[in-house]
């Protein structure tokens, strides 16, 4: 992100009185997200679930100081972390889940309650990230009940797709080691973790709203990979300037490889489709009402309000910079990434 885009984005969150202010988080480290939410209650912010933040958009009370947090994608992280932390703290939270990752399983994984009471080590607390990055039914039922957190839908599969040969990152370790980019990973097979650090990340958007694919050459990610297991490895990623070294050195080795090539989609997923079918999915699983819809990737499109009012959405949750332009009864929540939740010290 350009100063520009922060500068604006830091005005947006200090001076809009539209809307209660959104936060969106994927994973949150246990320290971290503490102190987010003690910033929250000494600057004495009401934190607001989604139904009641829908109420203020329709002139239901007031904006001040009120804020919403939102998780997408339910990865393992909100129960291992973000449970236990909303629990003592009695905050809420919304969950965004992709259900067709959503596993069924009765298995008990260890959360943040169980190292507190010595029933699990530090070191084993995160073991299953890896077996199994994300939530199961049960876990989101458990967490449901409690009255802390709500479930809603971030699309049926998720399905990320590269669409042109620009270069907006790469592959990285993030929280707990587990790769930044989940999408990739998954496209991938699961590879393993060493495999794919440093491959690039190309241009990308949410499936259904692309009409190609782009193709690249996956000696590309080999060589890549390659450049990082010979600097260091995981250590490599430590060093101030890692993104400078390696887009460098792909830009002075980018003519030994063929390039990539575009491809037509076939056969994929509709985003109407994919709205209604998580929304029934979780209704079905939860037995609660999915209403509220966060878009993959923060992308807005055309249409998107009218298909998220056929499928009964009360709301669709798009990035800091997305306009409706459509006449619906369904609310456009803009929200933040997480990291801007700590200006909140200075207003």
């Amino acid at each position: 992100m350009n100063p520009l885009s922060k500068l604006k984005n830091l005005y947006t969150l200090a001076a809009d009185v539209k809307q209660p202010k959104i936060f969106s988080f994927h994973d949150c480290l246990p320290d971290v997200f503490s102190k987010y939410l003690e910033l929250l209650i000494y600057r004495r912010y009401r934190v607001l679930d989604l139904s009641e933040a829908t109420d203020r958009m329709r002139g239901e009370g007031s904006f001040k100081k009120e804020v919403v947090l939102t998780f997408d994608d339910g990865r393992r992280n909100g129960w291992t972390i973000i449970f236990p932390l909303l629990k003592k703290y009695k905050i809420k939270a919304s969950f965004f889940i992709i259900p067709s990752r959503i596993k069924d399983s009765e298995e008990y994984y260890p959360n943040l309650e169980d190292y507190w009471n010595g029933r699990v080590s530090w070191e084993n607390l995160y073991v299953s990230h890896r077996r199994q990055p994300h939530l199961t039914w049960k876990e989101l039922g458990i967490m449901q009940e409690s009255g802390l957190v709500d479930v809603f839908s971030h699309s049926l599969r998720h399905e990320v797709t590269s669409v042109s040969p620009t270069i907006i990152d790469f592959q990285h370790p993030g929280v707990y080691e587990m790769p930044v980019y989940f999408d990739e990973w998954f496209k991938a097979g699961e590879a393993l973790f060493e495999m794919i650090w440093g491959a690039p990340i190309y241009e990308r958007v949410w499936a259904p709203l692309a009409s190609n694919v782009y193709m690249p050459n996956p000696k590309v990610d080999i060589f890549m990979n390659e450049f990082v297991r010979q600097n260091g490895g995981f250590l490599f990623f430590k060093k101030k300037n890692w993104r400078k070294s390696l887009l460098d050195y792909f830009s002075q080795h980018k003519r030994d490889f063929d390039p990539g090539h575009f491809k037509r989609i076939e056969n994929k997923e509709e985003a109407s489709v994919s709205m209604l079918e998580s929304k029934e999915t979780i209704e079905k699983r939860l037995h609660n009402s999915c209403l509220f819809f966060s878009l993959p990737l923060y992308q807005d499109f055309p249409g998107m309000m009218k298909m998220a009012q056929a499928s009964g959405y009360h709301a669709v949750l798009a990035g800091p910079s997305s306009v409706c332009h459509e006449n619906s009864k369904v609310f456009l929540f803009k929200k933040f990434p997480s990291f801007w939740i700590k200006f909140l010290t200075y207003f």
